[in-house]
């Protein structure tokens, strides 16, 4: 058993919801109006693959994005931040990047992504992921970020290894989905491992 000796951790709440920029991207809560962009990609069977639901309707996604702006704040266990990815050079939304509390007395996130397949090979993923593994770790003080994910999954796999994520464990058969029992992938970085990465760069 390995035993880490920093302090303990305390995950600074958020009273207001962050717009973040890159080089190419912002980053910003989504809303209803967004509504026919991330209903393209979510109601593609391609892109819904390896998510958690079949293909949406609109007024499901509607329902989401209602729910969204509902929320306002990074403060207990269960709250949740979801941000629109606006590339300078599109001006529109092309997906969404998720930030999960998981726990907030271990401090530990839980990051995800979806990505419309119409611009794959940009590099948009994974700008978005990294503006919010470091949110997370900068401004929240997170210990833990994890992500889960399909086996299958490679895209994702691939970007928690350039987000400097570790894979952590391969569960067999731990999730009913779909009718049918799924595999599930994990993959973690802890803060000292981000800090150590983000200081060799």
């Amino acid at each position: 058993m390995y035993a880490y000796h920093y302090p303990a951790p305390a995950l600074r709440p958020q009273r207001a919801l962050p717009t973040l920029r890159t080089d190419r991207l912002t980053l910003r809560p989504v809303r209803v109006a967004d509504l026919d962009a991330i209903h393209g990609y979510l109601s593609r069977e391609d892109v819904c693959r390896y998510l958690l639901h079949e293909p949406l309707s609109r007024d499901e996604v509607k329902a989401k994005l209602v729910a969204c702006e509902q929320r306002t704040t990074l403060e207990q266990q269960g709250d949740f931040l979801r941000l629109a990815v606006v590339p300078d050079e599109v001006g529109a939304v092309v997906g969404d990047v998720v930030l999960d509390t998981r726990s907030v007395e271990n401090a530990t996130v839980e990051l995800g992504w979806v990505f419309s397949p119409d611009v794959a090979g940009r590099g948009y993923a994974t700008e978005a992921a990294v503006a919010l593994r470091d949110y997370a770790f900068e401004t929240l003080d997170a210990h833990r970020i994890v992500a889960h994910l399909h086996p299958d999954n490679t895209a994702s796999s691939r970007l928690c290894e350039r987000l400097g994520m570790r894979h952590e464990a391969l569960h067999h058969a731990d999730m009913w989905l779909k009718g049918h029992w799924e595999d599930s992938s994990v993959y973690a970085i802890l803060r000292h491992e981000w800090a150590a990465s983000s200081a060799a760069e």
